[in-house]
């Protein structure tokens, strides 16, 4: 149950801390007074969508903050949230600020909405009118049996099943569609992979090739160059080296008579065996030249292979190289045999569709069973709020499908909620037909329904005492009926915690705290809300406000 919330920044709320008791708490006040915000501060704990817009204007931040007492919830709750449990309470605080961001703390550690709404599930739920509103649309009846039967963990299965056989179907479809898209596809990268595999290309190898070409292709100048300069630097007559070492011995004998040439006898002497290593690299240069026509028409052909490769691969031999690691990888994605893929995949897709369907029909099964006890529950409860010759009835909705799932001697359409939806079919008067609710039924008849569905939840369930909030869900009802209503709420309140904000003395005067809204004004004249306890006499002036009773 709630036991305290705070609320700071939010809307016209300065700051403000209520604390609740077990029962029946109303909270009522002048239309636009405000009531919502309470509802919408609640909503943020129990992890609601955050909207900066809801904090208050010039404020940089909005908080709310939460105390609930878990002592009657499950072991089973108490087992998994043991971590934010502190003798027997979870305090929760939601924190937003201007800049967008919201912060979550579930006893002072940080959480995740998701952790946030998995927490409170169980602990509060809010009706306000969109409750109402999905009782309008057909689609959302079968999540009231849903809800009732407690199905979320078969529904869950169903679900995980169906999207199981249904990827596999699909896969299934799509390979049997491109089954001759994948042999061409798998043939192309075979030719592919053997294409450069048997290439063996090397990275830089066509410059190591034009490098080589370029000195053939100049074998025979490279040669006569080389004659050249040999004969330049020694030859019979008038070349370089004899001249050198003629002028040596002439520096030698200059040496013996003024040693200060000692330095450059030795320069010359270096000189002439430097020019001698350059003789003989360059004789040696000169004989490993080839005139080799046939090396260049092989250079010829494999420098032409590799250009073909590259304008092929992506224009590189390290592209050439990393597209046979592609095509390797996209090898190993088509099946070898593309025939015997497609009927293992028959198989496995016919056994996951089996799964589906034995937990479907169990979950169709279910609902059926479960729809007898809610429409009996259900009429029950309307007849304590004034609809005593109602009629409910869920009714079941198939849709043939050849390749469904068998149900019923039918084939009827898979979907990941089920084989069936579901409609409310309704009658208020009696020798009435029964029709579709949303058709036939009256705003207050559909507020009284939900608190009848609600009733019956929670008698089927056998739930922990939790909080429910009925945000003015009893719009459209008055006189004699909300008496009834009043009633009921009343009872409901025996074994849960209710807050109802509600424009009904009716209900109001069933209240075991009572809270009423006003607006008012600041010191620094702003506009702000108060939210006040009221005590015996508060609420009588309360009750005689509402009734538009004279002081």
């Amino acid at each position: 149950m709630l036991k305290q919330l705070e609320i700071q920044n939010i809307a016209l709320i300065d700051r403000t801390s209520l604390k609740f008791q077990n029962g029946l708490t109303v909270l009522t006040g002048e239309t636009g007074a405000g009531k919502s915000v309470i509802v919408t501060a609640l909503a943020l704990v129990l992890g609601g969508r955050t909207d900066r817009d809801v904090i208050r204007h010039s404020e940089k931040f909005g908080k709310v903050e939460a105390t609930f007492n878990i002592a009657s919830m499950s072991k089973s709750f108490k087992n998994k949230f043991k971590e934010f449990i502190k003798e027997n309470q979870i305090t929760i605080v939601r924190k937003i600020r201007t800049s967008g961001k919201s912060k979550i703390l579930i006893a002072n550690i940080p959480s995740t909405l998701t952790e946030l709404k998995e927490l409170t599930t169980p602990i509060a739920e809010i009706l306000g009118q969109h409750a109402n509103q999905l009782l309008m649309h057909e689609e959302n009846h079968i999540l009231f049996l849903d809800n009732f039967a407690n199905l979320n963990q078969l529904k869950d299965t169903v679900f995980t099943k169906y999207h199981t056989w249904k990827e596999s179907f699909d896969t299934l479809n799509k390979t049997i569609s491109k089954r001759d898209t994948y042999k061409n596809e798998r043939e192309l990268l075979l030719f592919q992979q053997k294409e450069i595999t048997n290439a063996d290309v090397q990275i830089g190898e066509s410059e190591d090739l034009l490098s080589e070409k370029k000195i053939l292709d100049s074998a025979r100048t490279l040669m006569a160059s080389s004659n050249q300069i040999s004969e330049i630097i020694e030859s019979e007559e008038n070349s370089t080296l004899p001249l050198l070492q003629i002028a040596l011995k002439e520096l030698d004998k200059m040496n013996e008579v003024d040693s200060s040439l000692l330095k450059q006898t030795e320069e010359l002497t270096d000189i002439i065996y430097r020019i001698g290593d350059i003789k003989q690299f360059i004789d040696s240069y000169g004989s490993s030249i080839i005139d080799d026509p046939q090396r260049i028409e092989e250079i010829n052909v494999r420098l032409d292979e590799l250009y073909n490769l590259k304008k092929k691969y992506g224009g590189s031999e390290k592209s050439i190289i990393e597209s046979l690691a592609i095509i390797q990888t996209s090898l190993q994605k088509i099946p070898t045999d593309i025939d015997e893929y497609i009927s293992k995949l028959e198989d496995t897709t016919n056994n996951l569709f089996d799964d589906y369907s034995k937990e479907a029909i169990a979950l169709t099964e279910t609902r059926k069973k479960a729809s007898k006890y809610l429409e009996k529950l259900v009429q029950k409860e309307l007849s304590e709020l004034s609809i005593s010759n109602s009629g409910f009835q869920l009714e079941f909705i198939y849709e043939d499908d050849i390749n469904g799932v068998l149900f019923d001697d039918r084939r009827v359409k898979a979907t990941e909620n089920g084989l069936e939806t579901a409609r409310i079919l309704f009658s208020a008067n009696i020798g009435e037909p029964l029709k579709s609710l949303v058709k036939t039924a009256s705003g207050g008849e559909i507020s009284r329904l939900l608190l009848a569905l609600k009733s019956a939840e929670k008698k089927n369930k056998k739930l922990p005492q939790s909080l429910m909030v009925f945000d003015e869900v009893d719009a459209g009802i008055g006189g004699q009926t909300a008496i009834e209503v009043a009633t009921k709420i009343k009872k409901l309140s025996n074994d849960s915690q209710l807050l109802v904000i509600t424009h009904l003395h009716q209900i109001a005067r069933e209240a075991d705290n009572h809270f009423v809204v006003q607006k008012t004004t600041a010191t620094d004249n702003r506009t702000i809300i108060n939210v006040i306890s009221l005590d015996a006499v508060g609420k009588k002036a309360e009750l005689k406000r509402m009734i538009a009773l004279p002081e």
